[in-house]
């Protein structure tokens, strides 16, 4: 009963801590406001959990028609929510409060509000562990409550949360592997670090990569380090270890392999910019948006006698070690996979620092005023020499302000504490209340102000810009009037790629940290797709190009009525309403594609993009032959480039130099002398590269077409430079640029007469019934025309099977990026199926380390209890 109140009572001050702390987003939120970045936020975390939700609770639990076109969730969104257990922890009690008509159906706009109160939640389950663990480790309550309570609400968890929401879940898994690893230390019990571990791998493979390096240094110096004298010899230790994270690495295969070959699998280029030995990122004593120090942490650094006492010690090194990491750039690339340096990894440190003030209150009495002055003097002279060295810093804003008030109070009133004892429950309540006014300040200075979060509002969510009813009514009418499968439109509001995911219907566009590799190629190089903005991490449309439309199910294009431009070729007006406009495709082919004429790639490898269109068209092109048939042979679209004539406008143009004088200038490519009676448009080609290696982003417009390409120093740029634009014929075609020095070589130019497509569109395909149910496509077919080859526009990716009339086949990577396969003369029946790459291995693998753990611990408890009853035996004869 006694332990009982104790939990309910940490509880309840967790949740109540967890609110304070959360104090200023909840009154946003009483005022309309969201706890949401309004870029990653708006447009990834909301989004995502919207789009799984519907489809957990729809059972589906591994792949998604509307994730761009198409993907796995369970790999390509694992670093996301798509194996995020907070997350699934979630969905059953949102799920539940639907089944009880507590919440209505929730969208993207009902995961943006409640994202504040999901984070209280998670808050308090952190401040409840990370007690619980200090507690553990024989130190008082009130002092490891306050030190969980400085680790689980410190500025870094705000950050993360606001813009990056899953990421906050990193601070539950730390302090489960710091317990796990003290009880192996302490009592060789190993089942919390055989969870933990498990946990953090199936949860998250990137912040799992984190933790596991601050537990290895964490051993280490425990090792170097003992708090109790009863630790077992090292040999023993490394072999529970050992044992542990193998068991504990076998139940967390099942989702850490399918999330590691979707990293692995995904392309992004390498960083290769400089990375300096020392960064002065932010100042961490006043107004840091990364790693604020608290004030009683500086002041308690500076208590030299608290080093003798260990726990003090152990922390106190790792928040020195961590807190001098945030001036190092290579640290923070090396926490990132070494890539561009990110500080993902600083929560790490403000565990140490939770530590340290948890153990340093602990030991508080053991010294008097005349310990704490001298430590006191030190810190002011390190906040003095921190507002010397920041010109930018000025006590007038808030945040510093605070930060010295903090630090006054904690250093006088620590002073007073020394000296009278009774003091010390103020000094107490003043680090918690002191904290609470800063990380509230911050939300406010460095989250709302300028990290731009005011722009996250209820109004904006609803808005034209969002989530529009008009816009929502009109996709809705469309696709209810279209009978066919997965019939896809193209629209994004306020450039937002996930647009389809927030207004829930199939689209050609997605922007995600992992993205299948085979798509991104497929717009980076195989055909060159200009998505109107260059960066990584997404793809987007068709590049107004009617071919590709055609082919991979682009049926519909929206627009803002007075804004249709390059409307593609075939593309007719469909349907409007008061603001906007549809246009659809009256070329549109079917899903199912059956074909005997086969290309492949490394035929094609030298073709043009147009040529491969064609070829696409035409037949089908496969990654490689199987010896049963000859290669087909594509008929060239000649380079009309030689018969063009070029002239630089506001610039000069000579030996692929573009050197722009104007504010803007470029070339025009004049096309009168081109026989131009049977094209329809222009495909333009050429390689574009800006000189100067620090200019900015930059807009490209080749007559009304406009996309933007990135400065070469942007962590996302593509480095991809070989640029295809499509443009209705006209006698010329103006290429601008900004001022500036660029490379301008390998133009080519050719014309498109869309014979192929309509031929395509005209030729009698074989009728096929398709369903589509969640990770499994069912397709029958009468192959009456006798085809060798089908092909769907569903990406292709490891963990597809298909089956033929029940015999399996191989699944082919057909058209560069997606589905195909080998279909046999009169009917077939066929089943196409997903799942994560090695799902069966990796699920048997878990099983069998759970049951070995169970076994282990099992037999592990029966050898204790035995040895327990032979030594009450041998006490008994003694007596």
């Amino acid at each position: 009963m006694r332990k009982n109140n104790y939990f309910a009572k940490l509880i309840g001050f967790s949740v109540l801590a967890a609110i304070a702390a959360h104090g200023f987003f909840l009154y946003q939120w009483s005022q309309g406001g969201l706890m949401a970045g309004p870029n990653d936020g708006l447009s990834q975390m909301a989004p995502f959990r919207s789009m799984l939700y519907q489809q957990f609770t729809d059972g589906n639990f591994f792949y998604s028609y509307i994730y761009g076109l198409g993907g796995s969730t369970f790999t390509q969104l694992a670093y996301y929510y798509g194996i995020n257990l907070f997350f699934y922890i979630t969905i059953i009690a949102v799920y539940v409060l639907e089944l009880l008509s507590l919440v209505k159906e929730p969208n993207v706009l009902f995961w943006a509000e409640a994202t504040v109160f999901i984070s209280v939640a998670r808050m308090t389950i952190v401040l409840v562990m990370t007690t619980c663990l200090f507690r553990y480790m024989k130190l008082n309550t009130i002092p490891s409550f306050i030190g969980a309570f400085l680790y689980g609400a410190c500025v870094m968890y705000f950050r993360h949360v606001t813009y990056w929401e899953f990421f906050g879940d990193a601070f539950l898994w730390l302090p489960l592997l710091v317990l796990g690893v003290e009880k192996i230390m302490r009592e060789q019990r190993p089942v919390w670090l055989i969870i933990a571990v498990a946990m953090s791998l199936f949860d998250n493979f990137y912040f799992a990569f984190i933790n596991f390096c601050f537990i290895a240094l964490y051993v280490c110096l425990r090792w170097a380090i003992r708090l109790t004298a009863e630790e077992p010899k090292l040999k023993k230790q490394i072999r529970q270890f050992a044992l542990s994270v193998i068991l504990g690495f076998g139940i967390g295969s099942v989702g850490f392999f399918p999330a590691v070959w979707g990293f692995f699998h995904n392309y992004r280029p390498e960083y290769e910019q400089d990375i300096p030995l020392l960064d002065n990122t932010s100042n961490i004593l006043y107004d840091s948006h990364l790693y604020l120090l608290p004030a009683v942490f500086v002041l308690f650094l500076f208590v030299f006698p608290l080093y003798r006492i260990r726990e003090f010690r152990l922390f106190a090194l790792l928040g020195i070690l961590f807190t001098f990491m945030h001036f190092v750039p290579l640290a923070a690339s090396f926490f990132n996979g070494m890539s561009a340096p990110q500080h993902r990894f600083e929560y790490l440190g403000f565990f140490s620092i939770g530590g340290v003030v948890a153990a340093g209150l602990q030991h508080f009495h053991r010294f008097d005023y005349r310990e704490w002055i001298p430590a006191g003097v030190l810190m002011a002279y390190s906040y003095i020499a921190f507002y010397v060295m920041d010109d930018s810093l000025s006590l007038k804003d808030k945040l510093p302000f605070l930060a010295v008030c903090a630090a006054t109070g904690v250093s006088f009133l620590s002073v007073i504490a020394g000296r009278f004892r009774l003091v010390l429950p103020w000094l107490v309540g003043f680090i918690v209340l002191s904290h609470l006014v800063i990380v509230n300040q911050f939300q406010h200075d460095k989250l709302y102000e300028a990290g731009r979060v005011k722009e996250s509002t209820q109004e904006y969510v609803e808005s034209n810009d969002y989530l529009s009813e008009e816009q929502q009514g009109l996709i809705n009418r469309v696709l209810a009037s279209d009978n066919r499968v997965l019939s896809r439109m193209e629209w994004k509001t306020d450039g937002r790629n996930n647009t389809p995911m927030i207004q829930g219907f199939p689209g050609t566009s997605v922007y995600s940290s992992i993205l299948n590799e085979e798509l991104l190629f497929f717009y980076y190089d195989d055909l060159q797709i200009d998505m109107k903005r260059e960066s990584v991490s997404r793809y987007s449309g068709f590049g107004d190009r009617a071919n590709l439309h055609s082919l991979f199910g682009g049926k519909y294009i929206m627009y803002e009525k007075k804004q249709e431009k390059n409307i593609p070729y075939g593309f007719k007006k469909y349907m409007e309403s008061d603001h906007y406009v549809v246009y659809q495709d009256a070329f549109s082919l079917p899903f199912v594609r059956t074909s005997d004429v086969v290309y492949t790639e490394e035929a094609l490898a030298d073709a043009s993009v147009l040529d491969r269109e064609h070829a696409m068209l035409d037949g089908i092109i496969l990654e490689d032959g199987e010896g049963s048939y000859q290669s087909a042979m594509i008929d060239t679209v000649p380079n009309l480039i030689e018969q063009a004539t070029i002239e630089p406008v506001d610039a000069t143009y000579h030996d692929g130099q573009l050197n722009v004088s104007g504010e803007t200038g470029g070339i025009d490519i004049h096309t009168n002398r081109i026989d131009v009676s049977s094209y329809e448009d222009y495909y333009v080609s050429f390689y574009l590269l800006n000189n100067d290696k620090k200019a900015p982003l930059f807009p490209l417009h080749v007559n009304e077409f406009k996309t933007s390409r990135k400065s070469r120093q942007s962590i996302y740029r593509t480095k991809v430079d070989e640029i295809t634009i499509r443009v209705p014929k006209e006698e010329v075609i103006s290429l601008r640029v900004p001022e500036g020095s660029y490379t301008l070589k390998n133009l080519r130019l050719y014309g498109e007469d869309y014979q192929e497509l309509e031929e395509a569109a005209a030729n009698k395909q074989n009728n096929a019934e398709v369903d589509l149910d969640g990770n499994q496509i069912d397709i029958s077919l009468d192959n009456k025309e006798g085809d060798d080859y089908l092909t769907i526009p569903i990406p292709y990716e490891k963990g597809w099977h298909v089956y033929v009339n029940g015999e399996k086949q191989q699944i082919r990577k057909a058209n560069y990026a997606f589905l195909g396969t080998r279909i046999k003369p009169g009917h077939n029946d066929i089943e196409m199926i997903y799942h994560p790459p090695y799902f069966g291995y990796t699920a048997t693998l878990a099983l069998l380390s759970a049951a070995g753990s169970f076994f282990w611990i099992f037999w592990r408890r029966n050898k204790r209890k035995k040895r327990v009853e032979r030594a009450h035996d041998s006490i008994a004869k003694n007596e």
